[in-house]
């Protein structure tokens, strides 16, 4: 037991090796654990408190560049003699941005605050030195006894002593922590049991304060593994009375002493979890609060941004150099037009003024005259575009993604979810898909279908997998698929039917097989334990399985302990009569993706200790016995013949161990698992001990199947240019067949394979030395990817495309630093690729790898083993499958079924690139064009400072007048319909190309913006008020006058210029550009009639003065028509004579409709082949600007897409992304605003997908 002393440095050293904690009722400021200053219970996971809301939530603000401009700009208005204009009008937006972005803020964190505070004020029991009393969970402390009961959560980490059921065994609930449903074993630390008879072995136990206490690890984020020992007084523990427990029983005859026992994963429960099946459990509290494991994952995930709003920020940048390139032109003129040309104008009396206007001091009037105009152009910068963004955004993910009926699973009853609105546009850039295989690919619902036993292959059938590539090469398999005889088991083979298998001639081999089955797994039976009505819970669908299997053989698992397994299986080599046997389970070995293995120890009915592993083979050939293996070689052949046919496989390996030998193992294995240091390390250093001489019994063969919509999904993807990637852990033959299944590798393929298999057997055949094995690995894998650089290059030259297969060995060279460069400029240049056996580690290193080169990355995955990847790629996706629900929590996106991908991509993620692009840069040109008008008159004043429009009015232009059309643009602009999308998939890379976004673009739309600014200044200035009267009765236009004539341009300029822009039109787009016109003039009339104190200059200007001038109603339109006739222009050549390749679908469109196209470039002869070359009709986009269609097929003539490719043909809103069911009413619901293609009826747009994808 840790001294006085002990105690004191555990408490105050904030680097000691390991945590201490007493049991204890004391839980006062003067009890055992009050030194060590744990945590408490209480739990606060919001972002801001009472304290540091407004502090820290304007930092948040401000950190923004262009809200910290506007600071800036408010700050400086202050100043009356530098700002020309009233502060009032810089502060109201501003206030009411940042006030909005706040808002938002403080609603989300009441929200957590609110959930926290329910967490705080749950109830539980804490033993309290004399009984169990009722507490709230935040008055739990570190070292208490806490009694949990059924369908509680656990209110702190707790380790389990004690519960209702045999063996202080308990079911946990872990879906809250890792969103697994299935229910996990626990199990007490053993002896503590009595722990549970009542308050005086609790008493007992806490004894003095200082008589147990558990050593172990600081907290930490790792949820799978835990490192303790728990040291109890002898007197206090439960002797074992298995003979596993031996070395108690010697200990157990001094009972005055202290004992020292492990603690391992599954002793511990973890806050998040709840209880299941179990009446009640008691623990002690070890980690608390926010020391819990599971709040130590509560860091937020990596921060992503998307491409457009990095280059957002840029622009945002180069505004503001623009700005004080304004600023510095202008100040430069006024302190040169006061120093030499104003004492010329005597009535100007500048020689008796302040230092904003003295002549004797240019430079300081230069000054004040850059601060001027650093307010004054800071209208170049959109103060409102990350509020409208956002909420664009927002609409998108929650209204569209999230909304959209043919993303949702049924039969699971999922939808999709867009977990982050931040990565909507990032979809429509995709270069590079990495994918899983197990689960998201496939199906993850495993059924045993073949197996090899002492060399001899079982089980009959044809695969999925099988039947797929054989559908693709044009030879399909009349065999109608066999149905599972139960689930998990599709197994036939009359040899094995029944006792079949005991006439065998290696009976007793296939005994071990299927005991190996029956023992070597961690899996759950739940309900009445007979062989109709049980139930597995297993961590893995391969686990139950094997288990299954086990039980449809023979021999079948009935239950668990701490201790053992129950068994019903027949007698060998007798009558073969069915009996119950127990299994004396001495140590679990469990797997691990470094393991890549499962072993356990037990003690047979035969009372043999015995060995039973399972794993691949890469683990299990190493750790053969040499010399007495009967079966390695055709079990091999057997194996690779399953792979080929796309089954998972597994080998099947037995031992015998003398009791001497594991006794002396045990001490060995015992000490690693009390360590505290490096405890996984020593653990798999003791396994290594034990796990050899393996004596090898056969192999299983599981089959997964595909997922619906597979094939066609990845055909569809690469005919739109992006490249995928599987990274999985099957076998190489597994992995191709598969791929060959998914139409990765197709047949008009050239497919480069990378490994070192030859080394390895000869490594392994004793040919060469490991020596010569190190030195020859690397160098081969280096020729193998410059090889295969050559051949894509030459593929490529004849039109041909290229896969690349690499193995997980081979993979681990090319990403040195030395290969990787050459091993991604390989993988560039591959349509597909496959990567194999590779490791968790392996998978994020490659996303990281294909990240890093600049192009755009999805990572999807179902598992906890495709977090890293996930989180490493730009865009996450998970797939809510049978792993349980970490991939789906670490992830952006979310759904049930790999095929939505397809939707996801090429639909919402064009359309959302599309539209935020345009957004921006329409943005960027508005305010560029308001803002240059302002530069041009100032300048026109001598840049003087001096204010055109009203300080209202140029508040109000981001907020009111030009807000809105862009923002329906955003969010409900369609260049084609969403049948087009999926049917010409080629349209997607004008997002990988970023041609929305690019700087030729930002360019042009800034030119544009500058002859925009210069045709209404010049033309109100100098064409329609230059000088003669303005009015009927002789009058002349003063500057608020002129000034209400320009910004009457500008806006409605602006406005039209939207117009011109869309390419979907519905009333809700009506309703914001004409509406945005008609309020403008509005506005004039309420401020012409409003008090001057409010309306300032604008007072009886529009409707005494203006409104009655027939100049002002003549200088709108023709500034609306030089400004936009060139716009256009431009967009009516390029659309004739170089049409983007989404105007030539839209021409289809309108053909397929019936309509008369308005261009001849329709006339060319259209062809999409299902396999699209990346040289065929991807070239014709990029060189000629063509796109290849289908003709229409006899049938469809009479499709009718709801798509206007110009802005004079409105449309009607239609729903967003589902089918229309005929029995429902014709009008749209209110979120279902997006234009829907589906115009037959759902059956019959599913039996054409069929179609379409057999063809």
């Amino acid at each position: 037991m840790p001294s006085r002393m002990d105690t004191f440095r555990f408490g105050h050293a904030k680097h000691s090796e390991s945590r201490v904690v007493y049991v204890t009722a004391d839980a006062s400021a003067h009890g055992p654990n009050a030194g060590f200053r744990f945590k408490g219970n209480a739990i606060s996971t919001g972002k801001y408190s009472p304290i540091t809301f407004f502090p820290k939530g304007l930092y948040e603000q401000f950190r923004r560049v262009a809200n910290l401009y506007f600071l800036s700009v408010a700050i400086i208005s202050l100043f009356e003699a530098i700002s020309p204009i009233k502060p009032y009008t810089i502060w109201s937006p501003l206030v009411l941005v940042v006030g909005l972005s706040m808002a938002k803020e403080a609603v989300e964190d009441y929200a957590r605050h609110k959930q926290d505070h329910e967490q705080n004020t749950s109830l539980t029991e804490r033993f309290n030195g004399t009984s169990l009393v009722q507490c709230e969970w935040r008055e739990v402390k570190t070292g208490d006894l806490v009694r949990v009961v059924r369908d509680q959560a656990f209110p702190c980490d707790l380790v389990l002593l004690a519960s209702s059921l045999d063996d202080s065994v308990c079911y946990v609930e872990t879906k809250n922590l890792d969103g697994e449903t299935n229910l996990k074993i626990k199990r007490g630390v053993e002896g503590m049991g009595g722990v549970g008879t009542g308050p005086a072995k609790m008493r007992e136990l806490c004894g003095d304060g200082h008589d147990a206490y558990v050593e172990c690890e600081h907290p930490n984020n790792s949820l799978y593994t835990f490192t303790g020992n728990l040291d109890v007084p002898s007197r206090t523990r439960e002797v074992s009375v298995h003979g596993s427990s031996r070395n108690l029983a010697a200990a157990a005859e001094d009972r005055t002493g202290s004992e020292k026992i492990s603690l391992v994963p599954s002793n511990i429960l973890l806050r998040g979890s709840s209880l299941r099946n179990t009446e009640w459990v008691i623990g002690l509290a070890i980690y608390t609060g926010h020391d819990s494991k599971i709040m130590m994952n509560s860091s937020a995930a990596p921060s992503k941004r998307s491409t457009i709003e990095k280059g957002m920020d840029k622009i945002v940048i180069s505004m503001l150099g623009l700005l004080c390139l304004m600023g510095t032109i202008t100040g430069i003129i006024c302190g040169s037009w006061i120093k030499n040309v104003s004492p010329k104008h005597w009535y100007m009396d500048t020689s008796d003024t302040d230092m904003v206007f003295d002549p004797k001091n240019a430079p300081k009037v230069g000054v004040v005259a850059f601060l001027t105009s650093y307010v004054l152009y800071g209208y170049l910068i959109p103060i409102s575009l990350y509020v409208s963004l956002e909420f664009v955004k927002v609409c998108q993910a929650m209204v569209f993604l999230n909304s959209d009926r043919q993303m949702y699973h049924e039969e699971t009853d999922t939808p999709m979810r867009a977990r982050t609105s931040n990565l909507n546009e990032e979809l429509g850039m995709v270069h590079t898909v990495l994918s899983d295989k197990t689960g998201t690919l496939t199906c993850n619902s495993m059924e045993f279908f073949k197996c090899s036993i002492a060399g001899v292959s079982y089980g009959e059938g044809v695969t999925e997998i099988e039947r797929s590539i054989a559908k693709r090469q044009g030879r399909p398999i009349l065999t109608k698929p066999t149905k599972p005889i139960e689930p998990g088991f599709n197994f036939k083979d009359a040899r094995l039917e029944g006792d079949k298998w005991r006439s065998l001639p290696d009976a007793e081999h296939v005994r071990d097989f299927f005991r190996i089955l029956g023992v070597c797994h961690t899996v759950i039976p739940e309900g009445e334990a007979t062989r109709e009505t049980i139930c597995y819970q297993a961590e893995s669908p391969d686990e139950s399985a094997f288990v299954v299997a086990a039980k449809r053989f023979g021999f079948f698992f009935k239950s668990r302990t701490t201790s053992g397994m129950e068994l019903e299986e027949p007698s060998f080599p007798s009558s073969g009569e069915i009996s119950t046997v127990d299994y004396e389970l001495l140590n679990v070995l469990e797997f691990n993706s470094t393991r890549k293995r499962m072993s356990v120890i037990v003690r047979t009915p035969e009372d043999k200790i015995m060995l039973y592993c399972k794993g691949a083979d890469s683990v299990i050939y190493d750790r053969l016995s040499h010399g007495n293996q009967k079966y390695t070689d055709v079990t091999q052949q057997h194996m690779d013949e399953y792979a080929k046919c796309g089954l998972r496989t597994l080998c099947l390996s037995v031992r015998e161990i003398s009791q001497s030998e594991y006794d002396a193992w045990n001490v060995t294995y015992t000490e690693a698992a009390r360590s505290l240091e490096k405890r996984d390390e020593k653990l798999q250093a003791a396994a290594e001990i034990i796990e050899k001489d393996l004596f090898l019994v056969g192999a299983t063969a599981i089959e997964d199947k595909l997922q619906d919509g597979v094939p066609g999904t990845i055909e569809q993807m690469m005919r739109g240019g992006i490249a995928v990637w599987v990274l999985t852990g099957d076998k190489q033959d597994t992995a191709i067949n598969i791929a060959q299944a998914c139409a990765l590798i197709r047949d008009d393929m050239d497919v480069h394979i990378v490994n070192i298999e030859e080394l390895v057997k000869q490594e392994h055949d004793r040919e060469i030395t490991r020596a010569q094995f190190n030195e020859q690995d690397k160098a081969q894998v280096a020729a193998l990817i410059e090889a295969g650089i050559e051949k894509e290059a030459a593929t490529a030259k004849k039109g041909m495309e290229t896969c690349l297969v690499i193995d997980g060995r081979s993979l681990s060279f090319a990403l040195e630093q030395d290969l990787a460069p050459r091993f991604l400029q390989l993988g560039s240049g591959c349509t597909s690729v496959v990567c194999c056996r590779v490791s968790p580690l392996q998978k994020a290193l490659v996303t990281k790898l294909v990240k890093d080169s600049g192009k755009i990355t999805l990572a999807i995955g179902d598992g906890a083993n495709d977090v890293g990847m996930i989180q490493s790629a730009h865009i996450g996706v998970g797939i809510s499958g049978q792993e349980g629900m970490q991939a789906v929590m670490a992830s952006d996106f979310a759904f049930a079924q790999f095929r939505f991908l397809e939707r996801l991509l090429l639909v919402h993620g064009r359309y959302n690139y599309k539209r935020i692009s345009k957004m921006v840069t329409y943005f960027f040109y508005k305010n560029l064009a308001f803002g240059l008008t302002l530069f041009m008159y100032n300048l026109h004043a001598a840049a003087s400072g001096q204010v055109v429009y009203n300080d209202w009015l140029m508040s109000a232009f981001n907020i009111f007048f030009v807000a809105f059309p862009v923002i329906a643009l955003g969010i409900l602009d369609q260049d084609v319909n969403q049948r087009s999308c999926l049917q010409f998939p080629q349209l997607y890379r004008q997002g990988q190309q970023n041609a929305c976004f690019e700087h030729r673009v930002q360019a042009g739309w800034a030119l544009n913006g500058v002859y925009i600014a210069m045709v209404t200044f010049f033309v109100v200035f100098y064409a329609v008020h230059g000088g003669e009267a303005d009015h009927p009765k002789g009058h002349v236009f003063g500057l608020w006058e002129v000034g209400t004539s320009l910004y009457t341009g500008i806006v409605i300029t602006i406005n039209l210029q939207m117009a011109q822009m869309i390419n979907f039109w519905t009333w809700i787009q009506h309703v914001c550009i004409w509406g945005s016109i008609a309020f403008w003039y509005i506005a004039n009339c309420i401020l012409s009639n409003t008090d001057p104190y409010l309306s300032t200059y604008s007072y009886k200007i529009f409707i005494p003065t203006i409104a009655p001038t027939p100049k002002f109603w003549m200088a709108t339109p023709l500034i609306v028509v030089i400004g936009l006739l060139p716009d256009l222009l431009y967009r009516t050549l390029r659309r004739l004579f170089r049409p983007e390749p989404h105007q030539l679908v839209q021409e289809y469109e309108r053909t397929v409709r019936g309509a008369t196209p308005r261009s001849s470039v329709t006339n060319t002869p259209m062809d999409t082949p299902r396999h699209g070359s990346r040289y065929g009709s991807s070239m014709v986009l990029a060189e000629e600007g063509r796109i290849e269609v289908d003709e229409p097929e006899e049938g469809e003539d009479n499709i009718e897409p709801e798509e206007s490719a110009e802005p004079e043909e409105p449309a009607e809103p239609e729903e967003t992304a589902e089918p229309e069911d005929p029995a429902e009413t014709e009008e749209p619901e209110p979120n279902e605003v997006e234009r829907s293609d589906e115009e037959a009826p759902p059956r019959e747009a599913e039996e054409e997908k069929k179609a379409d994808e057999s063809a």
